[in-house]
């Protein structure tokens, strides 16, 4: 079964997203998209063969009519053999007179026996020396600046080496910026030579490139923004106490060098994997104070009945922090996302990849609130992960005699303050089954009482609109599916008294105290931030981005965006085997998504690309349903089969080249799960036949529900 569905796409979200600011072909990293060679199973592409896998794959480019010149300018960045499946990944880019190919790649897999069994090629064509450029660096990043952020004057030039101009940070950025002289590939004609400009600032975690052309014109921005014990909550404060457990120790397959390094504080903890501190001031380093640590145990106890910001409670969040983003290197380490393949180490034991770049964790950072951020520089350079505190639910309250139910406020009509506003509480009807709702005119007189209606299924502004025209003065939404409160959206000018929304069981509760006066009211004092820092949850989702753009790539627009939000939430589910996200931090047992990925109701065909975390949930989905099937027994397994299955996909993927690269994992080292990964995907509507473009602010996706003929038993 398929449907066809059109859809537009605004790209708006805390991800990755891509805009332009003058645009100009040829766009960056949407030149031509990968070409994709696939063996059938028990099958290759090229024969048996001892050669280095460089001279395998120059071999099979040259049998698919690649001109000597675009062979030649192969370079090789990494070769890997995958311990899970025996198989040899090569990744390579591409360089012309020089100059590195900006957007172009290639991936290879090689099986033991020296065929090719897999390659992407995403090379560009190459048609003499690229033409010079007519900016210089500096020039190239005033252009940046400009469209980013244009109030920012263009640094001075401090150093240059060979391509890659370095100029002055000052107070605005986290690191230096740097322009870096590339070739541009063009859809016809020689290529040009171009700059790729990359900005991080300091205080708002923001990592950009943005392709600038050679005559001044930006092309394309992109934003790229995861023996000692430790008393921790592994998962959440709501899913179990504290508990003291060991880290690395003197080290481990997965951490060789343990988990600490040098001199440790109570809210500064350095190690190979990560640097976790304090950044309440946010300033991006470490707060001054906290207490030696000595002999690597970080036992701080926490008291979640006073703020997150006294002394013991941000020792606690650090060192939860520091515990949890060690956790996920290691986990993921063993699963696939190790040296080679770019992970997260000051120090790369190997030899492969490039060290010097552990997590720089910030917890309990300053710069905001209710979110979190992971920004992801190339392999080399530190990524940054700033966490930060929830607003607790529970803002507002409702008040009868001794009873007092926690509420949240409304987007629109007036303020409540901690007076607030007391009457009469009068259930309405408005003569339409169900007569509660409010979203017909309501019948009973309300006049001058604060009506209590539910949820039900109109808008909020029209509930409360309705009461107000029956005389209320004040509303009481009730919610009719479970005990979720929320801040009610909606906007009406014409709305004049305050509302408020309380929980299912609250409203029952209050429904049965009737008659009775109460009081709608602001929370006086408001309800105890949470800690982000101390849901796993919210940790393993932030470094769930790290891994896609080292392991895949280019994670940006409306499609890839919303699988590297949904591909954060499938880590996070797998490894605390919960199929909710996030509801310590955002305070509702619901999570922060729109409902649980058990029995999720959303398909490949409700993607919109309106907002990348929504659209993502269908992926998250998916990945719960896989962690169905495989079995809490094997979530190793699975962790295993999706980290290679990065191995395999494009760059910038949709959700069938997900579910390929899954495929092609594991259908070389896993054959047993070809089904439930061909299961979880068409379930969701990602079955065989599926498709989707994606063309400037338009997705057009054809779902299919069906599982390919005789994969499954």
């Amino acid at each position: 079964m398929r449907r066809v569905v059109a859809l537009l796409a605004f790209g708006i979200g805390f991800a990755a997203a891509a805009f332009a600011a003058k645009k100009e072909e040829p766009p960056a990293h949407e030149a031509m998209p990968a070409r994709v060679y696939k063996s059938a199973p028990g099958q290759a592409l090229t024969k048996v063969s001892q050669a280095p896998p460089t001279d395998i794959v120059a071999g099979f480019l040259r049998s698919k009519g690649a001109s000597a010149a675009a062979v030649a300018s192969l370079k090789k960045v990494s070769e890997k053999r995958s311990a899970q499946t025996g198989i040899t990944h090569v990744r390579m880019e591409q360089r012309v007179g020089g100059l590195r190919v900006e957007g172009a790649y290639l991936k290879a897999a090689i099986n033991g026996r020296g065929e090719l069994i897999h390659l992407i090629d995403g090379l560009a064509r190459v048609s003499g020396r690229p033409a010079p450029a007519r900016i210089t660096e500096a020039q190239a990043l005033s252009a940046a600046l400009a469209a980013l952020h244009p109030e920012q004057a263009a640094p001075a030039l401090l150093a240059r080496q060979g391509n890659l101009a370095e100029f002055d940070r000052g107070s605005f950025f986290h690191v230096a910026p740097t322009v870096e002289r590339v070739a541009i590939p063009a859809k016809v004609g020689a290529m040009q030579t171009g700059f790729l400009v990359t900005t991080w600032t300091e205080k708002t975690n923001l990592l950009h490139e943005t392709l600038v052309s050679g005559s001044g014109a930006v092309l394309s921005t992109e934003l790229r923004t995861n023996t000692d014990s430790y008393n921790v909550f592994v998962e959440a404060p709501d899913k179990g106490a504290q508990t003291v457990v060991p880290g690395a120790g003197n080290g481990t397959a997965e951490s060789p060098l343990g988990w600490l390094a040098g001199a440790q504080r109570s809210t500064d903890i350095s190690g190979n994997n990560t640097h976790t501190y304090l950044d309440t001031d946010a300033n991006n380093k470490p707060d001054p104070g906290g207490d030696p640590v000595v002999g690597g145990n970080f036992l701080t106890a926490a008291d979640l009945t006073v703020s997150p910001a006294t002394a013991d409670n941000r020792e606690v969040a650090v060192q939860n922090l520091f515990y949890t983003t060690n956790v996920i290197h290691d986990a993921l380490f063993t699963a696939g996302f190790d040296e080679a393949a770019g992970n997260f180490q000051e120090t790369n034991l190997t030899g492969e990849g490039h060290g010097k770049d552990p997590v720089d964790a910030e917890a309990q950072d300053g710069s905001g609130v209710d979110n979190a951020n992971f920004a992801t520089p190339p392999d080399g350079v530190n990524p940054r992960m700033q966490m930060f505190l929830w607003t607790g639910k529970g803002t507002h309250e409702v008040v009868v005699g001794a009873s007092t139910f926690r509420a949240q406020g409304a987007q629109f009509g007036p303020a409540l303050d901690p007076t607030g506003l007391t009457a009469d509480i009068v259930l309405v009807d408005d003569g339409t089954a169900p007569a509660t709702d409010a979203c017909q005119a309501i019948t009973n007189d309300l006049s001058g009482a604060i009506a209590l209606l539910d949820r039900g299924t109109c808008p909020f502004v029209v509930k409360v609109k309705n009461a107000q025209l029956a005389g209320a003065i004040g509303a009481i939404v009730a919610n009719h599916l479970g005990d979720s409160i929320f801040t009610m959206s909606g906007a009406d000018n014409s709305i004049t008294i305050p509302s408020v929304f309380i929980g299912l069981t609250d409203g029952n509760s209050l429904k049965g105290l009737l008659p009775a006066s109460g009081t709608i009211r602001l929370a006086d004092p408001p309800p105890l931030q949470r800690d982000g820092d101390v849901d796993s949850d919210i940790v393993w989702h932030e470094y769930g981005h790290g891994l896609t753009w080292r392991m895949i790539g280019h994670m940006s627009g409306p499609m890839a965006g919303a699988i590297g939000e949904g591909m954060g939430d499938v880590l996070a589910v797998i490894a605390n085997e919960d199929d909710v996200v996030g509801e310590y931090s955002f305070d509702d047992p619901v999570g922060i998504r729109s409902a649980p990925y058990t029995d999720y109701p959303r398909t490949y065909g409700d993607v919109a690309g309106t907002e990348v975390h929504f659209d993502g949930e269908v992926y998250g989905a998916i990945g719960w349903r896989l962690f169905q099937l495989y079995g809490a027994a094997n979530k190793a397994e699975l962790l295993a089969d999706l980290v290679d299955g990065m191995n395999f996909t494009e760059t910038k993927p949709n959700f069938e080249q997900m579910r390929d690269g899954i495929l092609a994992s594991v259908g070389a080292g896993n054959p047993d799960r070809v089904c439930e990964v061909w299961t979880a995907f068409a379930e969701y509507g990602v079955g065989e036949g599926a498709t989707s473009t994606v063309k400037g602010g338009a997705i057009i996706v054809s779902e299919s529900f069906e599982v390919p003929a005789g994969v499954c038993p």
